[in-house]
């Protein structure tokens, strides 16, 4: 696996580097496919998804290709996934984009391409392989979310790992995310948790590993009963 879990995608300094590491060729020579869904669902301006693909699209793939789970048949949307060297989960709401790759059929050759590709996730792209998914939704107060995406279930794209992720810690646009709310939420959660700034990524190689900590920035990482391991 070579599974990049960012907080805020790929921004300059060592998560950029870890990216340029984890590929096989040169990103000249790289062709990248950005899956939208999990922003879709939510209303009003999209500028700053705007600045954020420009900025990634500015690295200078070969191809920088956009598109939803549900952008026509299955085939067709798994023949576009196949054909990228990087598959780059966009942020947004980590419930609908888990939905999405169940419910368009596509969540086992995203585990079938995890072994072949680089998977690049962007906060909500980076919370949808976790078996505490569901747990989750009362630990981070989401049922708000799941009652407007009118989900019955909720659950992982695919159930890799047993430690949440949680991203944007202490950011000035989500002022809750402190970390005395970190330590609140891990004492809720009832599995080990980590919690990254927007300077900081896990590195996952093997699921059944922990992950490494890839960071200039913040993080804090808990154990199941809410007890802080590490931090920076």
């Amino acid at each position: 696996m070579r599974m990049l879990l960012t907080s805020n995608g790929v921004q300059d300094g060592p998560v950029r580097d870890t990216l340029l590491d984890l590929l096989d060729k040169p990103v000249s020579a790289s062709r990248t496919v950005v899956v939208l869904d999990a922003i879709l669902p939510f209303p009003g301006d999209k500028t700053r998804l705007l600045q954020h693909l420009e900025q990634y699209r500015a690295m200078g793939w070969a191809e920088c290709d956009l598109l939803t789970l549900f952008s026509g048949p299955a085939s067709l949307v798994e023949s576009r996934l196949r054909s990228a060297d990087v598959i780059y989960g966009y942020g947004g709401t980590n419930h609908w984009l888990a939905h999405a790759w169940r419910q368009s059929g596509l969540a086992p050759v995203l585990r079938e391409l995890l072994d072949e590709k680089v998977y690049v996730g962007a906060s909500a792209g980076s919370m949808i392989f976790s078996r505490a998914h569901a747990a989750a939704v009362d630990a981070l107060d989401d049922q708000e979310e799941v009652d407007m995406l009118r989900l019955d279930t909720v659950g992982p794209a695919l159930p890799l790992f047993d430690w949440f992720l949680t991203a944007h810690l202490g950011a000035p646009y989500f002022s809750h995310t402190t970390d005395e709310w970190a330590q609140r939420t891990a004492a809720r959660l009832g599995s080990p948790l980590w919690c990254i700034d927007d300077g900081s990524a896990l590195l996952v190689r093997d699921s059944a590993v922990e992950p490494e900590v890839v960071s200039d920035g913040h993080w804090l990482h808990f154990d199941s009963a809410g007890n802080l391991v590490d931090s920076r």
